[in-house]
């Protein structure tokens, strides 16, 4: 089967500027390559910069961390980049020095003597700070082409490195000595060797400054999450030639459900929930700006440390009642977007029929967040656009409560012996429409008014919670009260502990009286028995008297009667 590689520009990725880039260069550093700008200029400060928080949690190995290192890849500002961007900051304290500059020797001319002078004392400090500015700008400007210079002369050694190599190997598969070809075989080794150092001094060079960092963060790749990490992407455009950008944290958290990291007594889902609190606490506890200029409201708007975002991570095929209880705990903190990892192990239709699921299981239980149909209509019409094969999605369902089906890698694609599957390319994963929706679209703006909503709801069920133990507190005796009335509390105590024992006597004696007329009844009972026999014994006897009398009478009659 043909390879499913993309024929263009992933995403809203921007084109490469690069006529040529090197075959042998890996697809991490060819996408470095094509991310760099080839400007001079220095105007590529921001106009607009906040803070934007994105929070990833699920069960253990679904590529969370993978995921989070592949979003915003060639968004993720390069070494290059940010010495432009330090350049144009001090280009443009460079700028407003002139400028007061300039305002000082106006005011000057139009003032008194003595306001003058003091003119002239303030523009001597300005020129001073401006000589420094300069000073720094220059050895700024310096740096940038030393950089630029390098990354040149790099691909130059590797381009002709590369040509060299191909060379070798056609000589040495050509030539009919063996002696020959088997020093040609070692030639090829060491020029590969060779080419093999450029490429990781290249790579170096054109390494991301917030992710990509070093060799001990890249050896950490391969170790498991066990607790929360945060990393930060300072600067990154919401598009490629954005003049506003983000301060985008990446939270990392150990998953849920590992035998190794989810333990007794150190729970993953307890680590995802605490932080998240926390976070809820300090914006809520905030009292006093930290930014310069900058009144509190603004900065609890723009500068806070509220989980924006939580993509929460279900694995592809079956959700487990473990997500759905975790999903519970935290959609009422946070904004909550669910996503299907892996989504590459499922089929077309297989994808569509567990969204389905995952919605109808979600329904009445879990309140995700739904982007803005119009942002979403947007997204579809962009990813049409750069479609030639009729392609025609449908992000979110037709009420957009589906979830997002996505893939991530490290190189941002992954090999198959069928193919190539590209995590930047819609047609193959919805990570490209989740990160435009986010960025280009402004979602995040949405995104941040709904975290600030639920920290606010948060708050007041806080408060009403404190509110309730203030209650039950007065409720009960005050210490002091209870010291001044600790006699009659004794005396009370102890009168009630002997009418309790008073009460119990009288419950014993009743109980004991109660047995003997119990007793006394059954006796009498038995006497009235034996009574009963007596008397019907009396009465038989009394009734066999009475016959014999009645004989005995009228033998007396008969007697008189003769």
């Amino acid at each position: 089967l043909p390879s499913l590689t993309a024929s263009r520009p992933p995403s809203l990725a921007p084109p490469s500027v690069l006529s040529e880039v090197p075959s042998h260069l890996s697809s991490m550093a060819q996408s470095h390559m094509n991310d760099m700008t080839a400007h001079d200029e220095d105007d590529v400060m921001f106009e607009h910069v906040e803070s934007f928080n994105l929070l990833c949690v699920g069960e253990s190995g679904l590529g969370k961390s993978t995921f989070l290192r592949d979003i915003f890849a060639h968004l993720d500002p390069t070494k290059q980049q940010e010495m432009k961007r330090r350049v144009a900051e001090q280009a443009a304290k460079v700028a407003d020095l002139e400028n007061a500059i300039n305002r000082n020797e106006k005011e000057s001319l139009q003032c008194d003597d003595k306001r003058a002078l003091e003119l002239r004392s303030e523009r001597k400090a300005l020129k001073t700070s401006r000589i420094e500015a300069n000073a720094e700008l220059e050895e700024l400007r310096k740096e940038r082409r030393r950089q630029e210079q390098a990354v040149a002369d790099l691909r130059a050694e590797s381009h002709s490195l590369d040509k060299d190599l191909q060379d070798l190997r056609w000589r040495r598969d050509t030539e009919q000595d063996d002696d020959a070809a088997e020093m040609l075989g070692m030639e090829v080794l060491a020029k590969q060797s060779e080419l093999k150092q450029k490429q990781d001094q290249l790579a170096s060079e054109l390494r991301r400054s917030n992710l990509d960092q070093d060799e001990r963060e890249q050896s950490k790749r391969s170790e498991q999450t066990r607790e929360v990490t945060a990393r930060l992407i300072k600067g990154m455009p919401l598009y490629s030639g954005a003049r506003s950008g983000l301060d985008v944290t990446l939270i990392d958290t150990p998953g849920y459900g590992d035998l190794l990291v989810d333990t007794l007594g150190n729970s993953s889902a307890d680590k995802v929930c605490v932080e998240v609190e926390r976070r809820i606490s300090a914006h809520l506890q905030k009292k006093r700006s930290t930014r310069p200029s900058m009144p509190l409201d603004e900065e609890k708007k723009l500068w806070n440390e509220l989980v924006h975002l939580c993509l929460f991570f279900i694995s592809p095929h079956r959700m487990k009642r473990a997500d759905l209880w975790l999903m519970q705990r935290l959609h009422e903190l946070v904004p909550l977007v669910v996503v299907v990892a892996k989504s590459d192990t499922m089929t077309k239709m297989e994808t569509q029929d567990f969204k389905d699921r995952v919605r109808e299981q979600l329904k009445d239980q879990v309140d995700t967040f739904t982007f803005d149909p119009k942002l979403i209509k947007q997204v579809e019409t962009w990813h049409t656009a750069q479609a030639a094969d009729g392609f025609q999605p449908l992000y979110g369902g037709s009420d957009g409560q589906w979830p997002w089906a996505v893939m991530g890698a490290d190189e941002s694609r992954r090999e198959y012996i069928w193919g190539t599957a590209i995590t930047s390319e819609p047609h193959h994963s919805e990570m490209p429409a989740l990160r435009d929706l986010i960025l280009r679209a402004g979602g995040w703006q949405h995104l941040k008014r709904e975290a600030s909503l639920k920290a606010d709801a948060e708050g007041v069920r806080r408060a009403e919670a404190r509110k309730l133990q203030t209650r039950w507190r007065r409720m009960r005796v005050p210490a002091a009260a209870f010291s001044r009335h600790a006699l009659l509390l004794a005396v009370m105590a102890v009168a009630a502990a002997g009418a309790l024992q008073l009460a119990n006597y009288k419950m014993l004696a009743t109980s004991q009286h109660i047995a003997a007329l119990e007793r006394q009844v059954a006796t009498l009972k038995d006497d009235l028995s034996q009574c009963t026999d007596v008397r019907n014994a009396l009465d038989g006897d009394l009734k066999d008297l009475e016959v014999l009398l009645k004989n005995t009478k009228d033998t007396k009659k008969a007697e008189r009667w003769w």
